[in-house]
């Protein structure tokens, strides 16, 4: 058998040189590095859990802190523009200063020479020159000066001060009508007549009025220094010292300023009052995230002390005694006393004991029983510990 034959020819040349597949070029792409960013660490440290609540517990606690400050300092503020608004509204609708007094007349049971005596000799002690009253110097008019805060432009209505003027008649004869006016400046210098005054200036009575009779009207005087001027349109004829006219002055504020400014201090305050509600429902909320309780905790230990002082946790009920019934009282020592009594401890070490002995008796052994029972039955430490080493 002939041999296969081979391959003629020199062998066939093979790749040269590195292979033509490229692997990876460049570094390595890194890695994340430390743990996600969407993870809290606290989940697998318990260190950083604790941190984390703590932490957590403190900005509760700073938010706490940080609105009981804004809800105090709002109520604050509704109580200072409740006390602005109230103030004004007295500045407003009260009067400030009164001059003068109508309530007395010294000289009511003088006659003309008394009166003169009286006057020559100062009065009681003076006081009749604090009144808007003639008697110290002319029976036919009276006048005193006036000074209404705080000086302001005129500015017509706007600035108007409102005076209310109590006049008294005290003239037995003649014409009772009278005019009244507020003039500017002293009384010591001439005025013009008082039809030269504005018309809500000054002000004219025809009335009759008898001795006594008090007649009330209203005058607008812009602020400054003022003088008014009352007088008898008919003068009296004997002109001396007993007086025949009495007048009282009560000034208001201006209430161009009083009354806006209230207004506006009182929105205010109903402006704060709305923030207040909403701090306090918002510490409210953050303080019982589960609603607040319906008792407080001073409530809740005083029911609690008052239910143990009743009996309530040895489980002894309440026996209710109506009041129309003639119960004996039973008399003897309470509950609490029973128990605590030298013979109520007999009484339980003898019945614990009769269990024991009953216990052994039927077949079983002390050293089923605790320490404490046996010595409840009688048994000393000594025996107990032989027993159980034995």
């Amino acid at each position: 058998m002939q041999p296969t034959p081979g391959p003629t020819g020199p062998p066939v040349a093979g790749p040269s040189g590195a292979p033509d597949i490229a692997g990876p070029t460049g570094p390595p792409v890194a890695g994340p590095s430390g743990p996600p960013a969407d993870v809290n660490p606290a989940q697998f440290d318990p260190l950083a859990e604790i941190e984390d609540a703590r932490a957590r517990r403190q900005g509760r606690e700073d938010r706490l802190e940080m609105l009981e400050k804004k809800r105090n300092s709002a109520r604050i503020n509704v109580y200072l523009f409740l006390a602005v608004t109230v103030i004004l509204g007295i500045f407003s609708f009260f009067p400030g200063p009164i001059h003068g007094d109508v309530s007395d007349n010294p000289q009511a049971q003088m006659s003309p020479n008394e009166a003169e005596t009286w006057v020559r000799e100062g009065g009681d002690n003076g006081d009749y020159r604090d009144k808007i009253w003639d008697g110290s110097t002319n029976a036919s008019s009276a006048h005193m000066n006036i000074y209404i805060p705080p000086p302001l432009p005129d500015m017509g209505s706007t600035s108007a001060v409102r005076v209310e003027v109590t006049f008294v008649s005290y003239r037995n004869s003649g014409s009772t009508d009278f005019k009244a006016g507020m003039f500017d400046g002293d009384c010591d210098q001439p005025h013009p007549p008082h039809e030269a005054l504005h018309a809500d200036s000054w002000h004219l009575s025809e009335e009759d009025l008898p001795p006594g009779e008090q007649v009330e009207f209203t005058l607008y005087t812009q602020p400054g220094q003022k003088c008014i001027l009352v007088e008898w349109v008919e003068p009296v004829s004997n002109p001396g010292t007993l007086a025949t006219m009495d007048v009282e002055v009560a000034v208001y504020w201006p209430r161009m300023f009083t009354v806006p400014v209230g207004l506006i201090t009182f929105l205010m305050a109903g402006f704060a009052f709305i923030g207040a509600q909403k701090t306090g429902k918002s510490y409210k909320e953050l303080k019982y995230p589960e609603g607040q309780p319906e008792k407080k905790i001073e409530e809740e230990v005083l029911e609690a002390a008052e239910s143990e002082h009743r009996g309530e946790q040895l489980g002894v009920p309440d026996v209710e005694t109506p009041e129309d019934t003639d119960t004996p009282e039973i008399g003897g020592p309470n509950l609490a006393e029973a128990a605590a009594s030298p013979e109520q401890d007999d009484v339980i070490s003898e019945d614990t004991e009769a269990v024991v002995e009953e216990s052994t008796e039927s077949g079983g052994s002390a050293s089923e029983w605790t320490d404490e029972q046996l010595l409840g039955a009688g048994w000393t430490q000594e025996q107990i510990d032989s027993m159980r080493n034995s």
